[in-house]
């Protein structure tokens, strides 16, 4: 079975994501891949990683060390499963090192103006993680409810 993005949803969505303030940066890179093979399955996806820093101090890094335990097919973070509206995706992101899954949102606001005074519209990404579906394979209760990711951030694209 193949299930094809026809309308060309996804392509809006590819691209570098980037959300900055005074103290944590988190980058997000979306990569849309045709034909993408899962469990027998074909369909194109969004797929992607990410870097997140507090304090200049990097806390996770999936842009420069992809998971590679599961093969080398298995190398993105973060993975599409749905899109049940044109500018919103929903999908699963791994934190590699709590080895855990959680299910994320990425709803794309179209012509937001940053600032009233410049002209520039940009597009831009509400990111919002939220923990009710998770993979814990040690059973860390911590983990379970610690992300090392930020919950509700705005992404500009640039």
């Amino acid at each position: 079975m193949i299930f094809k993005d026809t309308n060309n949803n996804f392509d809006k969505f590819e691209g570098t994501w980037e959300y900055v303030d005074a103290t944590s940066r988190l980058r997000i890179v979306l990569e849309k891949i045709e034909d993408y093979e899962d469990n027998g399955y074909f369909s194109d996806v969004i797929v992607g990683n990410l870097i997140y820093e507090e304090n200049g101090v990097e806390i996770i890094n999936t842009l420069t060390n992809p998971s590679t335990s599961q093969g080398s097919d298995d190398i993105y973070h973060i993975k599409m499963f749905s899109i049940p509206r044109p500018n919103l995706i929903v999908g699963s992101f791994e934190d590699p090192i709590r080895s855990k899954w959680t299910r994320y949102t990425l709803r794309l606001i179209h012509g937001r103006v940053i600032s009233m005074n410049n002209s520039n519209v940009t597009e831009q990404l509400e990111w919002g993680l939220q923990i009710y579906e998770f993979y814990n394979p040690d059973d860390d209760l911590d983990a379970e409810q610690a992300m090392r990711v930020p919950r509700e951030v705005i992404l500009t694209k640039l």
